[in-house]
């Protein structure tokens, strides 16, 4: 019954020595207890079965909660320090680890008067019910504190309210009640994927559980919306070792804890979602996920949280290293069936393609074979991504192969910096990035902006960090006798071959087009700093010294790496380095414009792109905007489309009639007859047509963008020609001016997504869409047929209430 405490089976995850240093912490707060051990709610996709063996068994009870006191321990001499040196989250997880145990019931009041001087109790407060993420914080600077505080809140008032001294349930009872303002006033984007989720579940899970239930609806309405960005962009956070294992955590919760069956759903449906991305991307040769990334905290070796996860349910072996960590995963019901181990350790090659966001180039590939997997993301993510890596076999603590910006020559992410007020992280730069693969090949592009390049760069340089210990490195066919107790350096020219072996797997690199700030061929080296870590590199220097003129920042590097799989004696490996190494390679480069072509083993890749425009053209092998697949079958809209609110979401779209544009007249349409992705929705104004518009709902004047918030019309065009349009818009602040706009057909796109400027409008009023400034309105090539009109959030507030769109160029609105 929900609210008393449940008979519990534990299961445990991994010791936090092997998590790396940031999630170390979260290992300490998510000392583990136990679970309520299920089978999968149903079968795995029929084409990944496998044999259907039960998962293996968790491990005893008293081993979850002893280790759960123990690390509670470290919370509480951390909290009697002067001053206290504890975060809000790690007191909340330890008040929980003593009621699990029904150990030291009398820390509860102390630990949760310093809980209730963390939280921000000012009612004018934006942040109020928030929480200060550590002790010495000066005030909310990570407003995330409130979502994690109440994953093990929420637990421990649901599952020990009654047992608690009474001095202890009402102080917990009060920061609760406040903590529900934090939660509801922290609204994040549905592709902060981990935090998305898990405030949600706190939110279901808080509602229900204190008998509040507006804000129990907002928590499924954000689920729901939430499963319609999936369904649209794949999830966003795509294949991160660390927030996989955060996700999880979220539903699991949602699963067993939810009071209604619909949310419970909800959950298992996704929970199996991650799995399948998870068992599709994992690499059994090295025990851990495989590919290119959005977020790691761990770019050498790869690990992370999700490492819990992996344990717990039987895919990482247990034992004294691998200890209960995660008191969230503890109560789970719901567990992945056996088979999808199964498929992961014995499908192979198989070629993984997936989507992470809105615009086309947000896509990842990953070819896996038995020896040696290749991956490639289609566009950058941000700070923390590693967008193109290979995987060897070997020890869970062997290094990857990856590409890393570098502009602290940190190639190995040894060195964090202040990423806010609340965090230090170790993240590289944001150059443009595109890439393409096909399957054994793949081909990346980075161009170095003058924006990508802070003020004061001592170095700017472009990585591709390889293991030391593999069984040889071949440079232009020949071996080295590469040291591996003293450093060494050997230039590399272009588009000569750089190849490792180990055992049956082959990597190889070829530097196609590398660029200087200076306009001329960058260098190239192959190095062994002496590092202790075990890695090499190759690395092409852009620049060392003092940063040039920005107006000359053309740099850029084209990487392109080939894998080799069953490669059994020299005789095969020699074949396969002489036929990469006589690849066709084709380079064009004029300014800020480049394209690279080669000749992949299985057919052409090509990367273009505009750094001026920050664009890629030219993509060969398009793009996949598959949601989830696997050799083609796409899993991941067969596992969602079924579930509410996406069955019905796709009846309104299929349903919906396309806008007729005329050849010869103009056309009207109503902004809100869009197909709506939140957090774009509907509003209502009776100032404007029919009463309604749509916007992302934001204050005047306050800031907020989406990378996913969007309105798409389909057009039906009945003749080539240009058009032009135009919206009827109210824009309150310069803050608040602004859209996205895009058009695409199945072909591709028509119109990039360019900026539509507004200017303030503080009162309904007709603009044009005019491409580079100017009152004009631009001319939009259309053929004839469907064409997609897409309108995506730029800046939070702005709203439209109607479009028209017509042949003419002197035509306007009325």
């Amino acid at each position: 019954m929900i609210g008393e405490p449940m008979d519990i089976i534990p299961i445990f995850g991994n010791a936090g020595r092997r998590i790396p240093l940031g999630w170390r912490r979260i290992g300490r707060w998510l000392a583990g207890i136990a679970v309520i051990a299920s089978a999968a709610s149903r079968p795995y996709a029929a084409s990944l079965a496998g044999p259907a063996e039960a998962a293996a068994a968790p491990p005893p009870r008293d081993e979850i909660v002893r280790a759960a006191a123990e690390m509670a321990e470290r919370t509480w001499r951390a909290a009697n320090q002067q001053p206290p040196a504890v975060a809000s989250r790690d007191l909340f997880g330890a008040a929980l680890a003593w009621c699990e145990a029904k150990t030291h019931l009398d820390r509860l009041e102390p630990v949760l008067d310093l809980a209730a001087q963390m939280q921000d109790r000012n009612p004018q407060s934006r942040t109020y019910g928030n929480f200060r993420w550590s002790w010495q914080h000066e005030g909310v600077w990570d407003a995330n504190a409130v979502d994690f505080c109440m994953q093990t809140g929420a637990l421990l008032w649901i599952r020990h309210r009654h047992a608690l001294p009474p001095a202890a349930r009402e102080k917990l009872r009060g920061i609760l009640e406040l903590a529900i303002h934090g939660l509801l006033g922290h609204r994040v984007p549905e592709t902060y994927s981990n935090i998305a989720l898990m405030n949600a579940g706190d939110l279901i899970l808080l509602g229900e559980a204190m008998d509040h239930p507006a804000a129990a609806a907002e928590g499924y309405a954000r689920l729901d919306r939430y499963l319609l960005a999936t369904w649209e962009c794949g999830t966003h956070e795509y294949c991160s070792p660390t927030y996989y294992g955060v996700d999880l955590d979220d539903l699991v919760l949602i699963e067993a804890f939810a009071q209604n069956e619909r949310g419970r759903q909800q959950a298992r449906v996704l929970l199996e979602y991650f799995w399948t991305d998870i068992a599709l991307n994992w690499f059994p040769p090295a025990q851990k996920l495989g590919g290119a990334r959005s977020r790691d905290y761990d770019y050498l070796r790869g690990l992370g949280f999700l490492d819990q996860q992996m344990t717990a349910n039987g895919w990482l072996p247990a034992g004294e290293r691998n200890r209960v960590a995660s008191i969230v995963n503890a109560f789970a019901r719901w567990r992945p069936p056996a088979r999808m181990k199964a498929m992961s350790e014995t499908r192979f090659p198989r070629l993984v393609q997936q989507i992470w966001g809105f615009e086309p180039a947000e896509s990842r590939t990953h070819y896996l074979c038995s020896d040696v997997t290749l991956s490639a993301a289609g566009a950058g993510y941000r700070t923390m991504d590693l967008p193109l890596c290979a995987d060897l076999p070997g020890s869970r603590e062997g290094v990857r192969c990856y590409f890393l910006p570098d502009g602290r020559h940190d190639p190995y992410g040894k060195v964090k910096i202040q990423e806010s007020q609340a965090h230090a992280k170790t993240l590289h730069l944001t150059p443009f990035w595109a890439a393409a693969q096909r399957r054994g090949d793949a081909l990346g592009l980075a161009l170095y902006r003058a924006k990508d390049v802070p003020a004061g760069t001592g170095t700017l340089e472009s990585h591709f960090v390889m293991p030391l210990d593999v069984d040889g490195f071949w440079i232009g066919g020949r071996r080295l006798a590469a040291a591996k107790d003293k450093p060494w350096e050997i230039p590399l020219n272009p588009g000569q071959p750089l190849v490792l072996r180990k055992g049956t797997a082959a990597v190889g690199v070829r530097l196609p087009w590398a660029r200087g700030l200076d306009g001329k061929d960058a260098p190239a080296a192959f190095v062994f700093d002496g590092n202790p870590y075990g890695a090499v590199r190759l690395t092409v220097a852009h620049h060392a010294g003092a940063r040039p003129d920005a107006a000359a920042a053309r740099a850029g590097a084209a990487f392109w790496i080939r894998i080799g799989s069953g490669l059994a004696d020299a005789a095969a490996f020699e074949k396969w380095s002489r036929e990469f190494a006589a690849a066709r390679q084709e380079v064009e480069a004029a300014g800020e414009r480049v394209r690279v072509s080669v000749a992949g083993a299985d057919g052409t890749v090509a990367v273009g792109a505009d750094a001026a425009k920050s664009a890629p053209f030219g993509l060969e092998p398009p793009p996949p905007r598959a949601l989830l697949a696997v050799d083609g079958d796409d899993v991941g809209r067969r596992l969602l489309q079924d579930l509410e609110p996406i069955r019905t979401w796709r009846r309104n779209t299929s349903a919906s009639t396309p806008v007729v544009i005329s050849g010869t007249e103009g056309v009207y349409f109503e902004a809100e007859g869009g197909r709506m992705i939140s957090p774009m929705t509907v509003g209502e104004d009776a100032g404007a047509s029919g009463g309604w518009y749509i916007w992302m709902p934001a204050r005047s004047g306050e800031k907020g963008s989406s990378a996913i918030g969007a309105a798409t019309w389909q057009l039906q065009v009945a003749a080539a020609g240009k058009y032009y349009l135009w919206g009827r818009v109210q824009a309150p602040t310069p803050e608040n001016d602004s859209f996205y706009v895009r058009a695409f057909t199945e072909e591709g796109e028509v119109l990039s997504r360019t900026d539509w400027p507004t200017g303030v409008r503080q009162a309904w009023q007709w603009i044009p869409l005019a491409i580079g400034g100017g009152r004009a309105p631009t001319a939009l090539d259309w053929q004839a047929g469907m064409v997609n009109l897409q309108l995506r959030v730029r800046e939070a507030g702005t709203r439209m209430d109607r479009l028209f769109v017509t042949p003419r160029a002197d035509d306007r609105p009325r």
